[in-house]
């Protein structure tokens, strides 16, 4: 069982620093455009390295939500009627995680990471009643 989770891990970390990358203009352009046309932006190249890396890094990190989930099914630590149960609070919880750890203040950076959260965990219920089986 280790090479698969090594794998899907490798993979969805891969993924969602990716999938960071490309929601990153719509991202900026919503922070920039933020001040108005009055302002003029003085981004310099380490901030906005340090920016790229830290959203790729926590899109990383959190696209491993349900490699997570499915190693705490196998074990036996959750069941598949427990995370049904608890759609809601994970739900909200992926919200407020998602809020909290995109290191920008914009709408879509929090929604692009909490919808693939909740895909996944949705995912991670149904990957879970097929290996039960």
């Amino acid at each position: 069982m280790v090479i698969p989770f090594i794998a899907s891990s490798t993979v969805l970390f891969a993924a969602g620093a990716v999938f960071a990358y490309l929601l990153l203009p719509r991202g900026l352009n919503f922070l920039l455009g933020f001040a108005g046309s009055g302002v003029v932006p003085l981004i310099s190249f380490d901030h906005y390295v340090a920016f790229v890396v830290l959203l790729s890094i926590a899109f990383g990190v959190s696209f491993e939500y349900p490699v997570l989930l499915i190693f705490l099914l196998l074990v036996g630590v959750l069941t598949t009627s427990q995370l049904r149960k608890a759609r809601r609070f994970a739900i909200l919880g992926a919200a407020v995680f998602a809020a909290v750890i995109t290191p920008s203040s914009d709408i879509y950076t929090m929604l692009g990471l909490w919808i693939p959260m909740v895909l996944f965990y949705e995912a991670a219920i149904i990957v879970g009643r097929l290996l039960k089986r």
